[in-house]
């Protein structure tokens, strides 16, 4: 939140007034309406200029007359505001020229003061006015600055949209050194361009509607290079500029390794159930002729050629379980659970 000035605080207000009877008289209201107050004459525009390039800091307002003997109407209004920058410039003049008002007013002046109009309250009210008015500005000038830099330095790629056909406006450092494109090849694309085809419609629907929630929320997006990255994103409607389009800023989360490592887990998952199964059906099979044949052979009193037969199917089945757990343990060698 801003300050607003009052009259109590410390004011210097540069004069530039070639007349000493107006400069008096302005003098005067002045010292009447400021308790704290510094005024600094200049007679015409070199010593204007020569002021504002030692002490223009400390200046808070200018008040200028638009005729003097090096310089006049708006042509010395424009010297003037080059060389003030960003300081008030409230005009004075002995003439209601409405056009020069007008345009000196589009040009930056922060108001237009007709000496003969002119009195102590008017002359307060503009120059408080206008002080406060360039602390606002500046404020406002701050808060841009403050929301580009979070806009350029954030560590995610982030866009700036035109709301109404989705061309790109702007785009963020991140944006740029992560997927490869320059700022002006950004500015001649749409945000489609960085999705697949098949993906356009469901970002539009995205787009259009910022509460509606997908079924899917992970896109691909393509990398300068030709490579793909698998991303989530985040996007909500902001104002533009005055009379300006609406805007969509959209941020982007690089999610590729994050899914790769999904599908890692799947599959390894996958292949332990596939053991398990191996484990739980197909040892399962000649383990039971075993222990049965085990069993029988313990039960009876076996001669001539039973025994050798049932030794022989003993045999066969144990090859089988060995293959089993052979194949059980390549399977389980395939296996990085590191991953």
């Amino acid at each position: 939140m801003y300050k607003v000035f009052t009259y109590e605080e410390p004011i210097t207000v540069l004069v530039v007034e070639d007349n000493d009877g107006d400069f008096i008289l302005v003098e005067d209201y002045l010292h009447e309406k400021f308790k704290n107050i510094e005024i600094v004459r200049r007679k015409d525009f070199k010593g204007t200029v020569l002021g504002m390039e030692k002490n223009r800091s400390t200046f808070s307002a200018i008040l200028l007359d638009i005729h003097l003997q090096d310089g006049s109407g708006l042509e010395l209004i424009k010297k003037v505001l080059t060389y003030a920058k960003d300081i008030p410039i409230l005009i004075l003049t002995g003439y209601t020229d409405v056009s020069i008002a007008q345009l000196s007013l589009q040009l930056g002046v922060y108001d237009f003061l007709v000496k003969d109009e002119l009195n102590p309250n008017l002359l307060y009210k503009s120059i408080v006015f206008a002080v406060n008015r360039r602390q606002f500005i500046s404020q406002i000038e701050s808060e841009r600055s403050n929301f580009e830099d979070l806009f350029n330095f954030s560590p995610q790629p982030m866009w700036l949209l035109d709301a109404y056909n989705y061309n790109v406006l702007n785009a963020n450092l991140s944006a740029i050194e992560k997927y490869g494109y320059a700022l002006e090849e950004y500015k001649k694309m749409t945000y489609f361009e960085l999705h697949p085809k098949e993906e356009v419609e469901n970002i539009v629907k995205r787009l259009s509607n910022l509460q509606l929630q997908l079924a899917n929320n992970n896109f691909t997006h393509f990398l300068k290079n030709g490579e793909q990255i698998k991303v989530d994103f985040y996007c909500k409607k902001v104002k533009g500029d005055t009379n300006g389009p609406e805007r969509i800023i959209v941020q982007s989360n690089d999610i590729t390794e994050t899914l790769n490592h999904i599908q890692t887990i799947e599959t390894q998952n996958k292949k332990l159930r596939n053991i398990a199964w191996t484990q739980s059906h197909e040892v399962r099979g000649p383990l039971a002729r075993i222990l049965g044949i085990i069993e029988l052979i313990d039960g009876n009193d076996f001669d001539g050629e039973e025994l050798p037969f049932w030794l022989k199917q003993l045999k066969i089945s144990s090859n089988e379980l060995d293959q089993i757990i052979h194949i059980i343990v390549d399977q389980t060698q395939t296996l990085n659970l590191k991953d």
